[in-house]
Order: structure tokens, then C-alpha cells, then sequence
């Protein structure tokens, strides 16, 4: 019987072996590297080979090539293994398909587009497995940025960072405005359920009418809202502004409404009041089209329908409107600010 086969590493080799753990490389040369150390540190062949669960002969050849080839033995040489069917063009291709194109792709999508246009043929889980390497399973969100004007946007920004300023200062009262509405039917999210078990959101018999609200938001002080069955029309809009209105000319402070260029918000009747507003020292910041990220209260109405109503369903109006209350005051006490609804039809219960 020979001489058993043992490798002696110096302590810079044993780093850089350890290193490779770490490494961005094939698991194939962490394992190797770690054959090599695990001999340097006593273990017999049979050891290591019923370890790693490989034939005897196989950690024989790992521990020769260190001794012949040093670390470039645990490489595979050039030509062993499956040939790659896409290049590097292919996945440059696949980056600008996701990049630039006005749409979304799923890896079933794109494998196909791959074959149609570059006849590259690779299975989808293939392609999920390429693409996991530099991109991520994420959800994409609407956006009207594309159609903003950018240089209206800039100097709109620019106003309303002078009105922050004035109010913080105290010089001023700012208030955001904006209308948004509820359904009784929430769509189905997700949810935590024992394995083998899933939840099913019952529909009610009806599916009722929308559930609007138009809110007044003054960020960390107050918030003022009234809702209604069906839209918001000028007249609850109307109404909303003359209280704001009247607010302003019994402190005798100057108020800045910011909202967006909504039919309601532009209409003839509307117009007609505005200088009436004004004397009485309310005035309007219109925020420029398809620009909605510049008003905080949109960020509101996420909140609420996200954190408050979500995975839900209602019998009806009414108990969605309960529900819709309960979600503003939730948010009033985790924002630290006051809350109050106005009424805003005669004729309606909300």
C-alpha cells in the first residue's frame, strides 16, 4: 500500500482558498477548494470523498491537479459542459425590450420574443434563471411622468416650495386638495393561510354605487373630507371651498389651496367665485397636468385604501362609508393631526 496522498498548504494558500467560499465562481471550484483544505488539515481521501459524497477517485484527481496546476486546476477546462445558446447580445436585446418598451414581460413573453426575433430558443425557466443574475420579479406602477412638461413642472415646483416655506414659517395656512372613491368590492390580495388552505373573499348580492371623498389636507395639523354617493359634482366641491373660505376671512390669514386641474375645479360657476375667494383671502395653486406626485394627499388616499380597507368586502354603502371613517381617523391618530368630516348633501346620509 502506498503513501497516502497529502497536501501541505502555506498560510497565504489556506487564505486564499478560504476566500473563494465567498467568491463570485462556480460552486464546483468551492468545493474543490475546500477538498484541498479539508486534506491540508488531516483528512484521509475516504474521508473526504464520503463527505462530499463523490467517488474516491474523484478527490484524488481535485488533490493532483493542486499539486500539478495550483488554483487553476479547480476550473473546468475550456470546451467541457453544454454549450450556452444565447450571447451576450441576447440578454443586451432582453434589456432594452424591459427598458424602453411601453409595456411589461413575464419570462414566458420573453422567451417567446427571444425565438420570434433572434431565434434563440430557450425554455423560460432557463431564461429566469439568466436573468436572475441582474435583474428582479418586481411590480411596475402607472405613470403619467412621460407626458409631463417639464419645464412648466419646474417652475410649479418652484411655487410650491416658496408656499411650503411661507408655512412652515407661519406665515401662511396650506392645504392640499383632491377627490378619490371606494368600491365595495376590494380585489383579492394576499394573505397568510395554513399550507393546503385557501381563503375566498365572499361577494356581496350587490355591488353597489362608488363611494367618493374629497379631502382638504393640511399635513401634520388637519384633515377635512366629506363623502358622498356617486362623484364629486362642482356643487360638494363648491361647497367645500366656500367653508375654507369663510375659514380664512375669521382668522384673516392668508390660505393656499393646492389641487389639480380638475373639471369641477375649472368650471364656469366655479370661475365665477373665484374672486370672491380671493378677497376673502383664499387663494388656488393649480398643479400642472399629469403631475399628481406633487400633491401629498394622493399618498393619503394609498394609505387608507392599502393599509385600511384592503381584503375586504361590503354589504353596502353605508357599511363601506363606516368603514371609510374609521380608516381616516386610524390614519388622523398614526399621523398625529385632527380630523373632521363636513356634510356635504342635505339629501344624502353621508
Amino acid at each position: 500500500m502506498g503513501a497516502r496522498l497529502r497536501i501541505f498548504l502555506t498560510q497565504e494558500q489556506d487564505q486564499t482558498l478560504l476566500k473563494l467560499r465567498t467568491a463570485n465562481v462556480p460552486q464546483k471550484v468551492k468545493d474543490r477548494a475546500l477538498v484541498v483544505r479539508l486534506n491540508a488539515q488531516g483528512w484521509y481521501v475516504e474521508k473526504i470523498a464520503a463527505h462530499f459524497n463523490w467517488a474516491r477517485q474523484t478527490v484524488r484527481e481535485v488533490l493532483h491537479k493542486w499539486q500539478k496546476l495550483g488554483i487553476e486546476g479547480f476550473w473546468e477546462l475550456p470546451g467541457r459542459g453544454g454549450k450556452p445558446k444565447w450571447k451576450e447580445a441576447d440578454i443586451e436585446f432582453v434589456t432594452e425590450c424591459l427598458k424602453n418598451e411601453p409595456r411589461t414581460y413575464n419570462s414566458v413573453q420573453l422567451a417567446h420574443k427571444l425565438e420570434q426575433e433572434r431565434s434563440i430558443k430557450l425554455s423560460p425557466d432557463r431564461l429566469r434563471r439568466i436573468l436572475k443574475k441582474g435583474f428582479i420579479w418586481k411590480r411596475a406602477r402607472k405613470s403619467h411622468k412621460g407626458k409631463q412638461e417639464i419645464i412648466t413642472r419646474q417652475i410649479k415646483q418652484a411655487d410650491l416650495d416658496m408656499l411650503e416655506w411661507s408655512a412652515a414659517a407661519g406665515d401662511i395656512d396650506l392645504k392640499y386638495l383632491d377627490e378619490s372613491g371606494f368600491c365595495a368590492w376590494s380585489e383579492a390580495g394576499y394573505s397568510y393561510y395554513k399550507r393546503g388552505e385557501q381563503k375566498r373573499l365572499e361577494q356581496t348580492l350587490r355591488r353597489g354605487r362608488r363611494l367618493s371623498i374629497v379631502g382638504l389636507l393640511q399635513p401634520e395639523i388637519s384633515f377635512v373630507y366629506g363623502l358622498v354617493i356617486g362623484g364629486v359634482d362642482r356643487k360638494a366641491y363648491i361647497k367645500m371651498m366656500e367653508l375654507e373660505a369663510l375659514s380664512a376671512e375669521k382668522s384673516k390669514r392668508i390660505r393656499v389651496i393646492v389641487q389639480d386641474n380638475g373639471p369641477i375645479h375649472r368650471c364656469h360657476e366655479v370661475q365665477k367665485l373665484w374672486s370672491k375667494w380671493e378677497n376673502q383671502g383664499l387663494y388656488i395653486l393649480f398643479l400642472p397636468k399629469y403631475c399628481s406626485e406633487m400633491n401629498p394627499i394622493e399618498l393619503e388616499w394609498q394609505h387608507l385604501k392599502k393599509d385600511e380597507l384592503a381584503g375586504q368586502m361590503f354589504e353596502d354603502e353605508l357599511a363601506l362609508a363606516y368603514a371609510v371613517i374609521n380608516g381616516v381617523e386610524a390614519r388622523g391618530k398614526k399621523g398625529n393631526y385632527s380630523t373632521k368630516r363636513i356634510k356635504l348633501r342635505a339629501d344624502r346620509p353621508t
